[in-house]
């Protein structure tokens, strides 16, 4: 019976550890998973689609991401952007066709996309703009406009002194997506009403802010891809979410844009951006590498990538290969699901490792006695595993609420700061390895304490003896409360001493003393006591 238990506790607990699901990740398998699920919409799949209706601009984003992350036929998407620059030069500066500016001549044939707002820096071009927004007959176009007379501003300069080049682009910009019909019905009607306060004599701080995250996204996108961006921003705190992300991280502009837009979840990837600013970039240019499907899922479960690490060798073999491979559509499917099947494989590994260590103890106790004692050791047993293999547990949070705000003189100044580097998180680990290590040394106890039971039942002595033995392993029975208390005392002199925050080992260390000591008296030592003291009564 022990090494049937042994064999199958460890066999499943094999199981649960090949099961792709985690309560605070997900795993790169299902991300991978859900790229395949859904063919043909990858990076160069929705780059083509793009250059199919002349917007070149969003392909070439595409495009310099599907090559930094080597995706799939990003070669074809770079000889499809490379000849359509070539056909239509007088359409790539402003990164497309674009009815609304095709007659206004804003930008002269180039070889690359133009920024809007550095296209918009010439006075020529704030010119024509102007005057075309001036024939607009929406009011709201209208009171964008009178934006331009606001003279008491507090993060630009007034668009009508000399160094206003930067709010009167920024105007010019949000009446152009105003009069194209760019903005989303909620984000339209929040900005209408900040303008409209603001030319009634109301501060106009919130309403400057929004105009500096669409300068900060108008200096990265040219035209045709800043429209599209915008389509999928559905309120203020999105928009300005989606700027400090580009702004803090320069160099990855092109695969935020590409994430919002590959996705049409621009509000989802802005908060992943926020709730994971050490990590979430990497995460986000994985999840791109293997298209839309891929983006949703990370994107709609809000929670870091697992990358396996010695699971990605396992897996190379059958049969553990072809049981993970078999759980990867669950995963996809249902992460709840998932995670069911792994913690039900769990406990059942655990209740049987339970079984195999009460088995060094056949006392004889009924069968709802033994369950009950296998019951609450599978229990202490499960969550220290889950612990030990869930990823991300214990670390600190990442969000990042970009609390800072740049006040800019001119166009140059809207740039923003690098994100600090992720460092690894040494007090975790030393909290992980003191919480298994506790366990580990209380069940040691646990399995002593149970021998001393069972070789005190095989004395051929009487019973009124044995109950003598039982009282003398006293003690040792409460072993396990004695170094529970040491363990914490152990925890807090270290955490007093300044070697991290680990008081979860202090609190951890007792509760293991009290649960082993606990189900040994409760479920082992009284029921043999009580059968000894029967016996006596009888042969007295």
């Amino acid at each position: 019976m022990l090494i049937g238990c042994l064999l199958g506790g460890v066999l499943l607990l094999g199981c649960a550890l090949l099961v792709p699901a985690h309560f605070r990740a997900v795993d790169a398998a299902a991300v991978e998973g859900a790229g395949r699920a859904r063919a043909g919409t990858t990076l160069a799949g929705e780059g083509l689609a793009f250059l199919s209706v002349e917007k070149v601009g969003p392909a070439k984003m595409l495009w310099r991401v599907a090559q930094a992350e080597n995706a799939p036929k990003a070669d074809v998407l770079a000889r499809g952007v490379a000849t359509f620059a070539q056909e239509n030069p007088s359409l790539v500066a402003l990164g497309g066709a674009t009815p609304l500016l095709e007659k206004t001549d804003l930008a002269p044939s180039a070889k690359e996309p133009q920024p809007i707002v550095e296209i918009l820096a010439r006075r020529t071009a704030r010119e024509k703009t102007l005057a075309l927004l001036q024939t607009s007959r929406r009011p709201g176009v209208q009171q964008i406009l009178k934006n331009r007379q606001l003279a008491s501003t507090v993060h630009f300069p007034a668009a009508t002194s000399s160094s206003g080049q930067a709010f009167d682009a920024a105007i010019l910009t949000a009446g152009l997506l105003y009069q194209g019909d760019y903005f989303t019905p909620n984000f339209r009607d929040a900005f209408e009403g900040l303008a409209m306060l603001a030319n009634r004599g109301q501060s106009s701080d919130s309403l400057e802010l929004v105009y500096l995250d669409l300068l900060s996204l108008g200096k990265r996108l040219d035209w045709v891809s800043l429209t599209e961006l915008i389509k999928q921003v559905n309120d203020l705190n999105t928009l300005r979410e989606l700027a400090e992300a580009m702004r803090a991280n320069e160099e990855a502009s092109p695969s935020i844009y590409s994430a919002a837009v590959l996705s049409g979840n621009a509000a989802g990837v802005a908060k992943y951006l926020t709730k994971f600013s050490e990590t979430g970039l990497n995460d986000l240019n994985f999840a791109l590498r293997h298209g839309r499907g891929a983006v949703e899922l990370l994107v709609q479960n809000q929670q870091r990538i697992y990358y396996g690490g010695v699971r990605g060798k396992i897996v190379g073999y059958n049969p553990f290969g072809a049981f993970f491979y078999a759980l990867v559509p669950a995963a996809v499917a249902s992460h709840f699901g998932a995670l069911l099947i792994k913690y039900a494989l769990l406990l059942l590994a655990a209740f049987c490792i339970a079984r195999a260590i009460g088995s060094f103890a056949p006392l004889g106790h009924r069968f709802g006695v033994r369950l009950a004692g296998d019951s609450v050791f599978t229990l202490a047993l499960t969550f220290v595993i889950a612990v030990a293999i869930e990823p991300f547990l214990g670390l600190p949070s990442q969000a990042n609420p970009f609390p800072l705000r740049i006040q800019i003189p001119n166009l140059a100044a809207a740039a923003g700061i690098q994100l600090s580097p992720l460092t690894p998180n040494f007090m975790n680990t030393l909290s992980l390895v003191s919480l298994i290590t506790f366990f580990a040394v209380q069940a040691l106890i646990y399995v002593w304490c149970l021998s001393r039971l069972a070789r005190i039942r095989r004395e051929a002595v009487p019973p009124s003896m044995k109950l003598r033995l039982i009282e003398n392993e006293d003690l040792l029975f409460d072993a396990g409360l004695y170094v529970g208390f040491v363990g914490s005392v152990l925890s807090l002199i270290l955490m007093s001493i300044g070697i991290g925050k680990i008081s979860m080992m202090a609190y951890a260390s007792t509760a293991f003393g009290i649960i082993f000591v606990s189900v040994l008296k409760i479920f082992h030592v009284r029921p043999l006591r009580r059968q000894l003291i029967l016996e006596s009564e009888v042969n007295s």
